[in-house]
């Protein structure tokens, strides 16, 4: 690649980032006035409350989350991540991740992962990365479909590995799928894969896609084997 082409990337990317970080900032606050709204609505209405009233209450806790989510993704791709790293148990990990997506009743979610599996990172990082690549696996399922998650010790590394049975990449595509704001749908902005890569390098693992037209993805994350004391 030409000079002149990689400066002109970097410029690029550094005007991408700063963007990033101005948006998250301005969408912090109207969402903490929405999520206070929620919560205060809840508490004054108590056992008053209809249950329409209440579902739709949720379904707004859970769009206020997900735009917060956006927001905690723009601020990764500023690239202002610092890790905290503690113990962190893969299973409970992978809960709250599951506990974060948007899923559809036709997708079945099966996991498998190792008693006592842990990883030595910022567990809000690693949440947050895993919910990214579910939420991924989620959307390029057309219809019914499956999405499976592994946990396993394999020598001294550690794998978390998500695949799904939907249509899979093309190489070109598969080959750009960790490009910010590079997507194939019209309703996506394109950083969640950004972002994973970002938080789990933080973190001191390493993430790969392998993918095929017709033979669905998987996304693989490796860090390093910890062992508890």
């Amino acid at each position: 690649m030409p000079d002149s082409t990689v400066a002109g990337r970097v410029e690029e990317l550094a005007a991408v980032g700063h963007l990033a970080s101005r948006l998250s900032g301005e969408m912090r606050q109207p969402l903490s006035v929405m999520r206070n709204a929620v919560y205060f609505l809840n508490i004054h209405s108590g056992a008053d409350m209809d249950e329409k009233a209440r579902r739709h209450l949720t379904y707004l806790l859970r769009a206020v989350e997900e735009v917060n989510n956006i927001a905690s993704n723009l601020e990764t791709l500023a690239g202002t991540e610092v890790a905290d790293r503690q113990v962190a148990d893969v299973e409970v990990l992978v809960a709250a991740a599951l506990g974060r997506v948007q899923t559809r009743s036709e997708v079945s979610i099966e996991t498998a992962v190792d008693p006592g599996a842990v990883l030595f990172c910022d567990s809000s990082q690693i949440r947050r990365a895993l919910t990214n690549i579910i939420d991924n696996g989620i959307q390029a399922l057309p219809g019914e479909g499956r999405i499976r998650i592994v946990c396993q010790h394999a020598d001294r590394e550690t794998r978390i590995v998500i695949s799904d049975n939907g249509p899979g990449m093309s190489e070109e595509v598969r080959a750009r799928a960790f490009e910010p704001l590079f997507t194939t749908s019209s309703h996506r902005v394109g950083i969640g894969l950004t972002v994973a890569q970002r938080l789990v390098g933080v973190c001191g693992g390493r993430i790969e896609i392998q993918s095929s037209p017709g033979a669905g993805t998987t996304v693989t994350l490796t860090f390093p084997r910890h062992e508890m004391p």
